[in-house]
């Protein structure tokens, strides 16, 4: 992913955290911040990183208390999204968050919430994604 697409994504953000609650604004912040190892070249990093750790300041200064729920969720993106390993054991762990993600979402009876905490799901998959499609885990490309 260039600069440019890592930009358009964060000012979309941006511009539609004004309307969101803050568990909507928190699972944006943690897509953005997937994708920030993602940016090529990987000199931009550093400045994808500085905008996703100021909208994290701001989700920080107002947040109000989560759900048991939203928390472990959170919890179970981070441990994914930091996995070490090589490419199949990644994304075996990343694999395993959606999992675990998906059922803390059902017990959950608001669907705002709900949505809310499948959303964390989305940049584990665009992880998966970049992981598969990489020369390291794909050898015959």
């Amino acid at each position: 992913m260039d600069y440019r697409t890592f930009d358009a994504e964060y000012a979309q953000v941006l511009a539609a955290a004004r309307s969101m609650d803050s568990a909507t604004l928190a699972g944006e912040v943690e897509r953005l911040r997937a994708l920030v190892p993602l940016v090529e070249p990987q000199s931009d990093q550093s400045q994808a990183e500085l905008l996703v750790s100021q909208l994290s300041e701001v989700l920080d200064m107002e947040q109000p208390p989560i759900s048991d729920a939203m928390a472990a969720a959170v919890r179970a993106h981070r441990r994914a999204r930091n996995a070490q390993g090589s490419s199949t054991e990644r994304i075996t762990a990343l694999r395993a968050a959606i999992d675990e993600i998906g059922q803390l979402a059902d017990t959950v009876s608001g669907t705002t919430e709900h949505h809310q905490i499948l959303a964390l799901t989305e940049s584990l998959g665009l992880q998966i994604e970049a992981l598969e499609s990489s020369p390291a885990s794909n050898p015959d490309r």
